[in-house]
């Protein structure tokens, strides 16, 4: 198809509301646009089996939602095949140094096996994550014992004190640079992946496999981690209720936020 499309749709803040409930109107805007012959893909920090769990639950996989880049470009996933289209972790070394970190100062770490989180403590920054991914966790004695391959991210969580998220990434940046990168998908959670992964990082190697010119598409998203996919796309749009950096960076800003609907007013000025 000539004039193939791909939109890029960050979940969170995004294309889900406040709520992390999906608009009536942003699912009929993206079954439309999949219809026209587009592809809609799931962009997001999320895990494989939370973005998988947000696919079916909000009928994406029944208007032909296909591919999903999770772990904020960390893996490409084709959701018929089961298949990871491409996959990058974080060396074990740089993995154990990031657990030692965090341990040091006395920061809540987690990171994933499966469909569970994985972490060494249980307290409220654990209880907001599983809160607000539906997710469960599993505690153990020493997080870096307890990982048995090599892991996609690692999330650094702190509810009541998010100003510590920005001193650790301060102290960690001499170290880090090179080797892992770290960077915000809201206030209080601070992803770190193996250096170059992002979501546009992700999104340009996704348009190589697909065959799709990176002018056809369209981002959108609302926090730091979004930056890079904004920057990437041939239109990137920030949602009204976007950080004011990613506003700056966007082609486009909608008129409504995550709470009206913006993602169907992007699908609809640019796709339909």
């Amino acid at each position: 198809m000539e004039n193939k499309k791909a939109i890029f749709l960050d979940m969170d803040g995004t294309t889900l509301d406040d709520n992390k409930q999906m608009s009536e109107e942003n699912l009929e805007a993206l079954r439309l646009a999949a219809e026209a012959g587009h592809e809609v893909v799931i962009t997001t920090g999320r895990t494989d089996s939370s973005a998988g769990y947000l696919r079916k639950r909000y009928g994406l996989d029944r208007i032909g939602c296909r591919y999903m880049i999770v772990y904020n470009g960390a893996a490409i996933l084709d959701c018929e095949t089961g298949k990871r289209l491409y996959s990058r972790t974080i060396p074990m070394e740089y993995t154990k140094a990031v657990i030692e970190a965090a341990r040091r100062e006395h920061l809540y770490l987690h990171t994933y096996a499966g469909d569970l989180v994985l972490t060494e403590r249980e307290d409220e920054n654990l209880a907001v994550y599983l809160k607000r991914t539906s997710m469960k966790a599993r505690i153990v004695p020493d997080l870096m014992e307890a990982i048995e391959q090599p892991v996609h991210k690692l999330l650094a969580v702190a509810v009541r004190e998010p100003d510590r998220l920005l001193a650790f990434q301060d102290s960690q940046a001499a170290w880090a640079r090179g080797k892992v990168d770290m960077y915000f998908s809201c206030r209080e959670y601070l992803e770190v992946v193996a250096e170059g992964v992002s979501k546009g990082d992700a999104l340009l190697r996704f348009c190589r496999m697909m065959g799709i010119p990176a002018k056809q598409t369209i981002a959108a998203g609302d926090e730091g981690n979004d930056l890079s996919m904004i920057r990437a796309a041939g239109t990137g749009c920030a949602v009204a209720n976007a950080q004011e950096e990613v506003k700056q960076v966007a082609d486009y800003v909608t008129a409504h936020d995550n709470n009206h609907s913006a993602v169907a007013e992007i699908v609809k000025r640019f796709l339909l």
